[in-house]
């Protein structure tokens, strides 16, 4: 694995897990919000259902102290003694809990020491849509005439509950008329928008710690794969060295037993063996190769058309043997930084591919154009049994359209591979597609 790939694997680590972590963030602070939000309606609708009830107004707390307490308050007494001394049951406890969590009876007729802190005003109508009442003796902030602007903008909306600026209000019809009951809500909305702003500023922070943590991490996390890539690429070396000898041996061997007795067909399948043999460890040390990107420092200007139309060239006689008919569309002066030998290896690569599965006496083209700094290069022939093949796998290592794995066309199932890898040497992408029997492999090249 190279230095690209393991920059690539870390940044798609980096990207996965903020995206996991930014993302987890945002729903937990969203339900926080959200959830805060829709606690402060229902606790909105259950004072304005209370004003409404009782016409209009809360009722008026009134407190009398005697200087003697009589027997009779004796059990009240004792409950107040019980509050006061902090002997709850925990079934209190987890009552008290949910209903201060959800809201739920947070603010009710019962509760008479939060009267007190409810800014509220009702408009009162009659039956001729007219103003018959206005009550703004709990609220500072509003007079008359404003009271009765509220009330007018909202008496005929669709939503009988809802906010207008920083006042919750609800509409409803009574015998006498309509009444409007508004409720400053403006502390716990400012509550609940300091929790959406604090939420943001903990993500913001959080994903920045995170970053430089997981960047700090990154590399021992993705340590597993590079060590197993790089025992992958060791294995395929050593084991390409140790098969050379060995291959190198029954060859001598085999022309040696050819010298006393002469060839035969068993010498002959002899030697085809061991020439596929060792082409297939050429092949397998051209991939280990092809994924060890070249320094950008070796790439220089090169004629990509001269190389591209060389290589055709050197490929014409076997597709006219093969009874194939050979076009090409190469452009003049396609050039980019690159390496010669690798374009070169590109093209015999796909120009191979494509003479071993064409049909008989079917077509090949080549063309190359020229895309502002990159290059398309795309090789195409025709394929008749192409409608139901899966292409999505033929850039798999030793992956063949022919199950059956037949080798009289030659080859090992590896020439896409290569020159995938060889692709993406360029940050490039190579696709295939096919289309009125003709298969199309196109590899674009960023220079």
């Amino acid at each position: 694995m190279n230095e690209e790939s393991i920059k690539k694997l870390k940044n798609k680590f980096l990207f996965v897990s903020m995206c996991s972590f930014i993302a987890v963030m945002l729903v937990v602070g969203g339900i926080i919000y959200v959830s805060t939000l829709m606690v402060t309606r229902k606790e909105a609708h259950q004072v304005t259902q209370a004003i409404i009830d009782n016409g209009g107004d809360l009722p008026s707390i009134k407190i009398t102290v005697s200087k003697y307490p009589s027997d009779s308050d004796d059990d009240s007494n004792d409950t107040v003694k019980q509050d006061i001394s902090g002997n709850r049951s925990i079934k209190q406890d987890v009552e008290d809990f949910l209903s201060t969590l959800f809201g739920s009876g947070r603010i009710a007729l019962t509760n008479k020491d939060q009267w007190y802190s409810v800014r509220y005003f009702t408009v009162t109508f009659d039956k001729n849509d007219r103003v018959a009442g206005i009550n703004a003796e709990r609220i500072a902030s509003i007079n008359i005439t404003d009271a009765k602007e509220y009330a007018l903008a909202v008496k005929n909306n669709l939503n009988h509950f809802g906010n207008i600026g920083n006042y919750y209000y609800q509409v409803q019809k009574t015998k006498k008329g309509t009444i409007v009951a508004f409720v400053d809500y403006t502390n716990q909305i400012r509550i609940t928008n300091r929790i959406l702003y604090l939420a943001l500023i903990l993500i913001g922070f959080g994903s920045v710690i995170s970053f430089f943590v997981l960047r700090a991490l990154s590399l021992r996390v993705i340590a597993p794969e590079i060590r197993n890539a790089e025992q992958q690429k060791q294995f395929i070396t050593n084991a390409s060295h140790e098969l050379k000898t060995p291959l190198a041996v029954i060859k001598a061997n085999v022309q040696v037993q050819e010298m006393i007795s002469g060839s035969d067909e068993w010498t002959e399948s002899t030697k085809r063996q061991v020439d596929r043999m060792t082409g297939l460890i050429q092949n397998l040390v051209t991939i280990v190769r092809a994924e060890e990107k070249e320094s950008s420092e070796d790439r220089i200007d090169t004629d990509i058309s001269a190389a591209i139309k060389d290589t055709v060239k050197s490929y014409l006689p076997v597709a006219e043997n093969a009874g194939e008919t050979f076009t090409e569309d190469i452009g003049d002066g396609v050039r980019m930084q690159a390496v010669e030998s690798q374009i070169r290896q590109l093209a015999t690569l796909l120009i191979d591919n494509a003479i071993k599965y064409c049909d008989e006496k079917g077509a090949i083209k080549v063309s190359l154009q020229q895309k502002g700094k990159n290059i398309r290069l795309a090789v195409s022939n025709t394929y008749a049994d192409g409608k139901n093949t899966d292409y999505s796998k033929f850039f798999e290592r030793f992956y063949r359209a022919d199950q059956s794995h037949n080798v009289d066309k030659g080859g090992y199932g590896i020439g896409l591979s290569i020159a995938e890898s060889l692709v993406k040497q360029y940050d490039g992408s190579i696709d295939v597609s096919w289309k009125d029997d003709v298969i199309t492999f196109e590899c674009l090249l960023k220079g």
